[in-house]
């Protein structure tokens, strides 16, 4: 019997109990669906911010190279000029990291980062210790606060 005494069939209670899941399983769904959406919109946003803090690396190089004006962020040098040098670099550096040129490179460049963050070090108070990348990122800032 139903709330008002009249007898239901099996067949038209089942038939409640399966609309009532279904509702339900259709509700859980879209729940699904929506905390899939929200997980794949914050996946997509850290992988644009990782993207992003790699191009202001790759920027603040450039920095430290004394090819871009640190205020207005304009080249200090013809771009003809810069994607011709790059293109230069990119091409030597197909012969690995054996190299001399890499090697070169490498000790220059290394060795202005590591003057950097001496200097870095003195001007500011003891921090935890940081990663490669962070102290990186440091110098650059560092680096664009001076200029």
């Amino acid at each position: 019997m139903d709330q008002d005494g009249i007898m239901v069939s099996k067949a038209e209670r089942l038939q409640q109990q399966y609309e009532v899941s279904k509702a339900r399983a259709d509700s859980a769904k879209a729940a699904l669906a929506e905390l899939r959406r929200i997980q794949n919109q914050k996946a997509k946003k850290e992988a644009r911010k990782k993207r992003n803090h790699a191009l202001f690396e790759s920027a603040g190089l450039m920095i430290l190279a004394d090819l871009v004006d640190t205020e207005s962020g304009a080249l200090k040098t013809d771009c003809g000029a810069l994607l011709g040098g790059l293109l230069a670099v990119a091409k030597s550096l197909e012969s690995g990291p054996e190299s001399t040129n890499f090697q070169q490179w490498k000790s220059t460049g290394d060795a202005l980062l590591a003057e950097r963050e001496a200097l870095r070090k003195k001007t500011e108070p003891e921090r935890d210790k940081e990663t490669t990348s962070e102290a990186i990122t440091s110098i650059l800032s560092d680096n664009a606060m001076r200029d």
